[in-house]
């Protein structure tokens, strides 16, 4: 019989939890505040009262073992009585009926466990409410039978167990379709066999793997094919894909299709941003106002059992789903989390200081593997997720729509704004700091306390009042950066300009620590990329301690097929910049007329690709060829566009700025591009950021510039690269301008792959 184990919480959830989505009590207290209001309300118990009693009950229930494990708050043996412990910032008479219910319903479980545990008839079960703000305790009390609290359990482990069964039966029709699942492909490409074989023992090992592989190889099959087929042996039990761009996530869809269609009979879930998804845009999430929100936990169980026939449960199949049964389709796609074998998602899912996904994976008892794909993009990511920014226009603005309650203290926090710009150095724009000032964090605190309660009493609060959302929101991210707080984060107070005030921005030089305590929980992790060099750097990134294992595979392209010019003799530096311009307006248009078929040519800065275009219009520009240029703040409809004429013509000249949405993430194979240039070594910008990014590196590594400035920079440039060859019949040329490129230091971090020449433009077939 398979045994299986669920806690008490996660049981009455399941079961009991019924009603409207209802959002008004949070955010809740904190996990501190918690722990401190239990505390206070343990004071007062007598020396019978015991606390956090451990109980364990096990029945066999569908043909499964189930074990219910938890800890009860308080029990007192002497007054047979069960206490169920719960904090709150609102007086307790408004929380929902529901909510209630569902707290009581945990009571009950723990009684009735306790009662076949002690051998006892009857017990009272209190459920307290501590409100934390008046420490003022509410009680509730209600008793039971043992024969009631017997049949209250059963039927809550009837109710799991049939729909446990449900999912087990899916789950063994899933692994007998594995042991006989094929390649989705006519064979194994050069190099992805070893990917595969890498990607299974790591998983069967419970490690952590660094991939770097080139693109066009089929990486995310040759990752996805080895960890679904360890779902078979048991190793693990469920597995997130995991990418930081929306071409990755479709790449995910469209690769598990192909595995669906060559015979595997498991599941997957993307999850999509609420505002992508949301049936009722412009409602609240809550019933009151929403009616996908309203009665949604008791339309949830028809839902759910319906969507376990679903096998790719993409955006168009929740919408569906959601429609039919009258649930909102984000939600829905959460509650799903738990039940499906494989979930596609964007890196904030996973990494974010709000993920849902994160605490689940955190509290899960099951083996959860994490395929990271677009390894490299994850730091950049991760330091603006573990960022937050106030600005005192915001402040200002919210004050209009504040309740009196909340005025008094956001005039508190306006007087803290005034006082660090009062502080700041005169002349300068901005000013940093190693620790956030006492008087600031505890303000916000108290702001942002006060605001949970007032939107406790209304719960369309924010909806109404769009200024006081979103210093609502910001506050929220600002203090949970600030919990985080480290030697890698500083506070940036910025000059107020056009009289809007200061603004006040919090900085995550290096990511290593916080990315490094979403990895423990994870059974097993795969990150690869086509840019993951240098390897110590990117472990280092990405939160990796040194029993990762760093793999570097083989190519399946011969070297010959993308062949890569060096022009060394043209200096692309700021400085010398305007010098140079005419020298490389001559090469791009010799570049041009000598390497038929379309071609992107990349550039640091908008400014940088104007000034080129300017030079190449007064040299005469290069015959027949069609010009397409970047503009800032292209949507995708732009990039749409461009898709489309790269596909449609073979004269394109695209003019692109370097690690933006055409720098990666793009597929052109065949005839769609013959040939790429970049101009520059792709540093970033300097600025007061990046230099205390370069001194954080510095003082903890001694290599400040490489790791704040070239080694990023070069990664664009090798991801650039991998734009021209996409398939084992792809050949191109590409053009690397700058002086930097004879630099040894340089090249050795270009992609070993191809063949790099330095020396005159040669013309021949591509």
């Amino acid at each position: 019989m398979t045994e299986f184990t669920i806690t008490v919480r996660d049981l009455a959830l399941f079961c009991h939890r019924q009603g409207d989505i209802d959002h008004r009590f949070t955010p809740s207290p904190t996990a501190m505040q918690g722990i401190e209001g239990h505390q206070r309300v343990y004071r007062d118990r007598p020396a019978s009262y015991q606390r956090e009693f451990s109980v364990s009950y096990s029945a066999p229930v569908a043909g499964l073992g189930l074990r219910v494990r938890g800890r009860a708050d308080g029990y007192d043996q002497t007054r047979a009585l069960v206490e169920e412990i719960k904090t709150c910032r609102v007086d307790p008479a408004r929380i929902p009926e529901p909510v209630t219910r569902l707290h009581l319903a945990q009571g009950r479980l723990y009684a009735a466990m306790i009662a076949e545990q002690e051998d006892l008839q009857a017990l009272t079960v209190q459920l307290t409410w501590l409100e934390l703000d008046k420490d003022r305790e509410h009680s509730l009390q209600q008793d039971y039978s043992r024969a009631e609290l017997r049949a209250f359990l059963e039927d809550s482990l009837h109710r799991y167990g049939t729909w446990l069964a449900l999912v087990q039966a899916h789950r063994a029709r899933r692994d007998l379709s594995l042991r006989d699942l094929p390649f989705p492909h006519r064979g194994f490409r050069p190099g992805q066999r070893e990917l595969s074989e890498r990607v299974y023992k790591c998983v069967h090992q419970a490690g952590r793997l660094l991939l770097e592989a080139p693109t066009g190889i089929g990486k995310t099959v040759a990752v996805l094919y080895p960890a679904l087929k360890a779902l078979a042996t048991g190793r693990h039990e469920r597995i997130v894909f995991t990418t930081g761009k929306i071409s990755g996530r479709r790449t995910a869809e469209h690769t598990f299709d192909q595995l669906m269609r060559a015979g595997y009979a498991g599941n997957a879930l993307s999850l999509t941003a609420k505002e992508q998804v949301c049936l009722s845009p412009g409602r609240a999430c809550h019933g009151e106002d929403c009616p996908y929100a309203r009665g949604y936990y008791d339309r949830l169980p028809a839902a759910r059992a319906a969507a376990l026939d679903t096998q790719q449960l993409d955006r168009p199949a929740l919408e569906s789903l959601a429609r039919r049964f009258e649930v909102c389709p984000y939600q829905l796609s959460l509650d799903l989390a738990p039940w499906v074998d494989m979930i596609i998602a964007d890196v904030h899912h996973v990494f974010s200081l709000t993920a849902n996904l994160a605490e689940r994976l955190a509290a899960s008892a099951e083996r959860w593997t994490v395929l990271l794909d677009e390894a490299h993009t994850l730091p950049e990511r991760a330091r603006q997720m573990y960022g937050a920014e106030l600005a005192r226009s915001t402040l200002v603005l919210a004050r209009k729509e504040a309740p009196a309650v909340v005025k008094k203290l956001l005039d508190r926090c306006n007087r803290q704004f005034l006082a660090l710009e009062k502080a700041r150095l005169p002349g300068a724009q901005n000013e940093w700091h190693e620790s956030i000032p006492d008087k600031l964090h505890k303000v916000l605190q108290a702001c942002f306390e006060k605001l949970g309660e007032q939107l406790a009493l209304d719960p369309l609060l924010l909806q109404q009042r769009p200024a006081l959302r979103d210093w609502h929101f910001a506050v929220l991210q600002f203090l949970r950066v600030v919990e985080l707080w480290g030697d890698e984060f500083r506070l940036e107070v910025v000059a107020d300009t056009g009289g809007q005030g200061p603004r006040l921005l919090l900085h995550c030089l290096d990511p290593g620590r916080l990315l490094a305590l979403r990895h423990e929980p994870v059974h097993a992790l795969v990150a690869f990329s086509a840019t993951l060099t240098p390897q110590r750097w990117t472990l280092d990134s990405l939160g990796l301690d040194q029993e990762a294992v760093a793999y570097r595979a083989r190519s399946s392209f011969a070297r010959e097929q993308l062949q890569v010019q060096l022009a060394t003799h043209i200096d692309t530096r700021y400085q010398q910049r305007q010098h140079s311009l005419p020298a490389l307006a001559a090469l791009l248009r010799q570049w041009l007329d000598m390497v038929p078929g379309n071609c992107l040519l990349y550039f640091s800065s908008y400014s940088y690709l104007q000034s080129c275009l300017v030079e190449l219009e007064a040299q005469g520009w290069p015959e027949g060829r069609l010009r397409w240029v970047q503009a800032p703040g292209q949507d995708a409809d732009a990039r749409g566009s461009l898709l489309r004429q790269l596909g449609e013509r073979r004269d394109v000249a695209a003019f692109c700025v370097l690690g933006g949405a055409f720098g990666e993430g793009i597929d052109l194979p065949g005839d769609d591009l013959s040939s790429v240039v970049v101009v520059g070594v792709g540093l970033p910008q300097v600025n007061a950021a990046n230099e205390q990014l370069r001194n954080h590196y510095q003082k903890h590594y001694g290599s400040g510039f490489a790791h704040a400035y070239q080694y990023p920079g070069m990664q664009k440039v090798s991801q650039a690269l991998g734009r021209v060859v996409r398939l084992e019949t792809d050949y191109g040329r590409a053009l690397l301008v700058d002086g930097r490129y004879s630099d040894p230091a340089y090249r050795a971090l270009l992609p070993p792959w191809w063949t790099y020449r330095m020396g005159p433009l040669q013309e021949g077939p591509v």
